[in-house]
């Protein structure tokens, strides 16, 4: 099996670039023989939201060097374009796409607005809300470019016929998809969650002795103004915040002394402060997709303690592998910390690493990952024959 993934990378390395290197990895130490095609958005120019030679010209030149059995695509915006599925399907190679976020259906690809969930362009083949309250990196113009380029190729049934297979990452979003203006088959759409390194968890839970911990992009729908007000009146819990952002100044600034800012760290360092951690916290104030620092704290039998908004809370299973707080209520959360910290139940330590080995081991990733690439290939070689 031959695999080429294409991935146009983000300018802040994020979570969809670690996923496209572990599966990479992942791939290769089960000899697949795999290759990358990335692209960056340096330069940007709108007309190649719409469709980008250049992108199609490389793609060409990979597919006759590397001969693939399947593309696997993982972010095609902005530079990739849609001009990849087109030059894949010239070729007749099989493409996988992953649905990291909802870029297809909203400009913003976070379902929000106003600081919490929003799906009023869901069902709309053309994103009029989002022009209206320019969602897209706060600018009607620039909003109304990708809302016109995602009309287009829906309309012309981008997504529908040139691609194979969609991947989502849980139950709940695939719900969600097939609910949209997308207009996908069941069929066309499969979930495939991510995985994560086999942390060796540290029971029982009273040898945790670190920090709570919080890790993630620090901005505004992460809802860490809540987990801020929240440790303050926590005086005698420590908080360590793990990542960058642009609301860095403003929460140190709100932060009481019980709470640290340690910035970016290696994977090597987060995985050992969450095994340390009594639990990991997670506010944010949308659906997300399926967050590596959840399933990293599975996989180190840490706790989540997290918001209760649609789709997290069917990763995180209240009294299970960890508890549910009413999204954005600081008295709610303060309650819930407590409660978690007085009881320190070994049963969610226990529940979170049960999660981890039936659902996000890199095995499974893998076999799950075969299982669709010959599905598709097989499939197309039927359609092809």
């Amino acid at each position: 099996m031959r695999v080429l993934q294409i991935h146009n990378s983000y300018q802040h390395r994020g979570g969809e670039d670690v996923v496209v290197d572990i599966e990479q990895d992942l791939l290769r130490r089960h000899g697949v023989k795999v290759e990358q095609l990335m692209f960056s958005n340096d330069q940007l120019n709108p007309v190649n939201l719409y469709f980008n030679k250049s992108a199609a010209v490389e793609l060409r030149q990979k597919i006759q060097s590397f001969q693939p059995d399947v593309i696997h695509v993982h972010n095609l915006f902005y530079q990739a374009s849609p001009s990849v599925l087109y030059e894949a399907k010239k070729h007749r190679v099989p493409v996988v796409m992953t649905l990291h976020n909802f870029r297809l259906i909203c400009p913003n690809a976070m379902f929000m607005r106003n600081n919490g969930v929003c799906t009023q362009c869901l069902d709309r083949k053309f994103a009029t809300p989002a022009i209206r309250h320019a969602c897209f990196q706060d600018s009607g113009i620039k909003s109304a470019a990708l809302a016109s380029a995602l009309f287009y190729h829906n309309l012309r049934g981008s997504w529908r016929k040139k691609v194979d297979k969609f991947l989502v990452l849980t139950p709940f979003i695939r719900n969600l998809i097939l609910s949209s203006s997308l207009n996908l088959q069941p069929d066309q759409v499969a979930v495939k969650p991510n995985s994560t390194d086999d942390l060796a968890p540290i029971f029982p839970p009273e040898d945790r002795s670190g920090p709570y911990v919080c890790i993630g992009r620090l901005s505004k729908e992460k809802g860490l103004n809540t987990l801020i007000e929240a440790f303050n009146r926590l005086p005698e819990l420590k908080l360590c915040i793990i990542g960058d952002g642009p609301q860095m100044e403003e929460l140190s600034e709100l932060a009481g002394p019980n709470i640290q800012f340690v910035g970016p760290k290696d994977r090597q360092s987060v995985q050992q402060a969450l095994k340390r951690a009594p639990a990991l916290i997670f506010t944010s104030v949308i659906y997300e997709g399926l967050p590596n620092g959840i399933i990293e704290s599975f996989s180190a039998g840490t706790p989540v303690i997290a918001s209760d908004v649609d789709n997290i809370n069917q990763i995180v299973n209240h009294k299970q592998n960890g508890l549910l707080f009413e999204s954005k209520n600081t008295d709610d959360l303060v309650k819930t910390i407590q409660y978690f910290n007085d009881h320190r139940d070994d049963k969610l330590y226990r529940g979170a690493r049960d999660t981890y080995e039936q659902k996000y081991t890199h095995q499974q990733n893998f076999e799950a990952l075969m299982n669709v690439y010959h599905s598709v290939a097989s499939s197309y070689e039927e359609k092809n024959t």
